[in-house]
């Protein structure tokens, strides 16, 4: 379930080529440490690879970021279960001698992944907490969108498409993940805390569910389009529909004709609310609610 991560620990000990910051580059913990200098040519830090990861060492500050799923199985289509999420920290901790346990946990994302195409899914999407979506690109294809605030992305896209865009790799299945990547302070600095503190927190079981039920909460919240049986409206109802579904127009009625935009709006949300959730999305909740007790559970 976890994706990215961004870990910082200051170490007690570093190797002494770093110490004496050396120009060349040196072998430590079975990574290849190249320098890295700035604009008066002096070495600043040091930057390694191991599996995916990014390294990076400056002074005694060693910080870890990019994708735990893919450091462990080499990719982020499949389901990321709670014992591969534990086998993947306490590998990444044995590489460096068993002390990023305690590193700080600056960055994380959480997703899920589930067989469904995009027209059920990430295309339906238009609104979280009063922020539009935005479309996530690869020249003229739109393969998904991301909702973008200050200390969060909510993200939903076709995985397969990208993944074949990236590797070149076919998974043959229709793939859509779903994905919130957050600073530390959105998961903490809430009524709510989930409390993502420590490296450590990410193999604490009651925190790993909290973090699923966040998922879903997430999900759930996310203003959709309707599935509408167009025959049962009258022309009135459909242009009320186009109005006060596009912020566009309605901001503009809104701000020059503040009287009929309260009335029209009122009449807009009375009539929303006799749709309900079509059978497709609530099949697609059920979806992401299977892949979060798979992954509690395995």
């Amino acid at each position: 379930m976890y994706d990215t991560i961004k870990i910082v620990k200051y170490l007690d000990k570093i190797p002494k080529e770093a110490v004496a910051r050396v120009r060349d580059t040196f072998i430590w913990n079975n990574c290849l440490w190249k320098p890295r200098f700035n604009n008066f040519n002096e070495v600043v830090s040091y930057a390694a690879d191991l599996k995916n990861l990014k390294l990076r060492l400056r002074g005694n500050e060693l910080t870890i970021t990019n994708s735990l799923q893919k450091f462990y199985m080499g990719n982020n289509y499949q389901p990321f279960t709670y014992t591969q999420v534990v086998e993947a920290v306490n590998t990444l901790n044995a590489s460096f001698g068993n002390v990023l346990l305690d590193a700080e946990v600056k960055r994380l994302a959480i997703g899920l992944v589930i067989y469904e195409v995009p027209e059920n899914t990430f295309q339906t999407w238009q609104e979280y907490k009063t922020v539009q979506p935005q479309f996530m690109c690869n020249g003229a294809k739109v393969y998904g969108v991301h909702f973008k605030a200050t200390n969060y992305k909510i993200k939903g896209y076709d995985k397969t498409y990208q993944v074949k865009q990236d590797t070149r790799i076919d998974i043959k299945n229709n793939v859509i993940r779903f994905e919130i990547e957050a600073n530390s302070r959105h998961y903490n600095q809430r009524k709510d805390s989930i409390g993502i503190y420590k490296f450590s927190d990410l193999v604490d079981a009651s925190k790993f569910q909290q973090l699923s039920e966040e998922l879903l909460s997430v999900y759930a919240n996310i203003k959709k389009r309707k599935q509408i049986d167009f025959e049962n409206l009258t022309p009135e109802q459909i242009k009320l529909m186009a109005t006060y579904g596009n912020s566009f127009w309605a901001n503009g009625l809104k701000k020059y004709h503040k009287h009929t935009h309260k009335k029209e709006r009122q009449a807009y949300l009375k009539l929303l609310k006799t749709f309900s959730d079509s059978e497709r999305e609530n099949s697609i909740y059920e979806k992401l609610k299977a892949q979060v007790n798979f992954c509690l559970n395995n």
